[in-house]
């Protein structure tokens, strides 16, 4: 799958980078930032206008509820896979 995530913030710590610019994606790894590597044709673009493209962010608020609070959540209830509008 090639993916395009098209006008997003891209935040890159590592090189200091931020700006506004594409993303190109290829099986998994970034293939290309700004400009389409040549042949590269999306079979999904994701519109970022007004949002961050950033690598890795970790949630550090997360509650796994173990040991203890099982019946609030368990490890398995919390990282099952859930659709987009759960």
């Amino acid at each position: 799958m090639k993916i395009q995530i098209r006008n997003g913030r891209v935040i890159d710590p590592r090189s200091a980078g931020d700006k506004v610019q594409d993303v190109f994606i290829a099986a998994g790894k970034i293939v290309a930032l700004g400009l389409a590597p040549d042949g590269f044709h999306a079979n999904r673009v994701i519109d970022a206008s007004a949002m961050v493209v950033c690598p890795g962010l970790v949630d550090l608020s997360a509650r796994l509820r173990e040991p203890g609070y099982e019946y609030k959540a368990t490890l398995e209830s919390e990282m099952a896979r859930r659709s987009p509008a759960a």
